[in-house]
């Protein structure tokens, strides 16, 4: 009788220990992808680690890699408005971890973002300028030529968040945890360009710090460079 139970208590260490050995394994794997910004990755790790032990943590960072992962899904496939939903679930999440709450000042940053790329400059004044020409009995010299009306809008190259990924490996910020990078603006040549500054440690990596430095990207080329 004893000897059976016994070998219960064995087995049940036993299995235990797998159960947190799993946890723990999936956990690092999250957290790995998460540095690198692989969010779907790390939204799978985590959910792989809630199942093998519900705690609070796990379920954080599965909840805030999944929204990070749709709202940047959405964002390459340029549906703003439903990439800023995702990113704003993400904003609102009262997050208790460390890793949660990088998670919620990016997904801060990725909503000003988003909220920028879904206004279509100029939109107002189409409808405008189409009138004046109408009215003007002149306004036929002005028109475009068909060629110029027929001609297709390119697509870059190159997404925002790709040229993001190709600055934070040239800034190797994988070697610099402090560092943290934002999208400034695109200048006249169609070109990316970044801030990498250090993180404020006081608000706990949410604010700036001293500029480490200005890249711009190449959406033709991907060629990364610095910006005097």
């Amino acid at each position: 009788m004893k000897s059976s139970f016994v070998i219960i208590v064995l087995i049940t260490m036993i299995a235990s220990g797998c159960v947190t050995r799993n946890f723990d394994s999936n956990m690092d794997l999250g957290k790995s992808h998460l540095h690198e910004e692989n969010y779907l990755e790390a939204h799978e790790a985590f959910e792989l680690a809630y199942k093998e032990a519900k705690t609070s943590k796990a379920k954080e960072l599965m909840d805030l890699s999944g929204f990070l992962a749709a709202g940047m899904k959405k964002y390459d496939e340029q549906d703003f408005k439903s990439a800023q939903v995702e990113f704003n679930d993400a904003s609102a999440y009262k997050a208790k971890s460390g890793e949660g709450k990088l998670l919620v000042s990016k997904a801060t940053e990725m909503t000003s973002v988003s909220q920028s790329a879904s206004i279509e400059p100029g939109e107002g004044n189409v409808e405008s300028n189409t009138a004046e020409e109408s009215d003007d009995p002149n306004s036929g010299s002005l028109k475009s030529s068909p060629e110029k009306q027929g001609e297709p809008v390119k697509d870059k190259p190159l997404s925002e968040h790709e040229a993001e990924k190709l600055v934070r490996a040239y800034v190797e910020m994988e070697k610099f945890p402090h560092l943290q990078i934002e999208y400034a603006r695109e200048d006249k040549r169609g070109n990316y360009i970044f801030q990498v500054f250090e993180a404020d440690q006081k608000s706990k990596g949410s604010g700036h710090g001293a500029t480490w430095g200005w890249y711009g990207v190449n959406a033709e080329t991907k060629e990364v460079f610095e910006v005097m």
